[in-house]
């Protein structure tokens, strides 16, 4: 059986991702409904929180090291060393 990195679980589980036109806060969504919501405003306000803790989201959320958000793209860091990127289209704003 292929081992699924949580880079790879993540890019497969989401249904939909959305940023704020000043690309500071973003929702990722999952297959299952539940979501991940993303700050990042300034160096001391940058989170991400999962909409509830038994769910893909919750998953996902507990196993980020970090993310990056800005105009080019939206990546998302892992404690196993993967990463995944969305890319920001004008369709997928807010």
């Amino acid at each position: 059986m292929p081992v699924v990195t949580h880079a790879e679980f993540a890019k497969e589980q989401a249904t939909q991702y959305l940023v704020n036109a000043a690309f500071n806060k973003a929702v990722l969504h999952f297959a299952d409904g539940s979501y991940l919501h993303f700050e990042h405003t300034s160096r001391s306000n940058r989170w991400a929180r999962a909409s509830t803790d038994s769910t893909i989201g919750g998953r996902i959320c507990r196993s980020l090291a970090n993310f990056r958000l800005n105009a080019k793209h939206w990546e998302l860091f892992f404690e196993d060393g993967s990463d995944a990127e969305f890319m920001v289209h004008e369709g997928t704003k807010q």
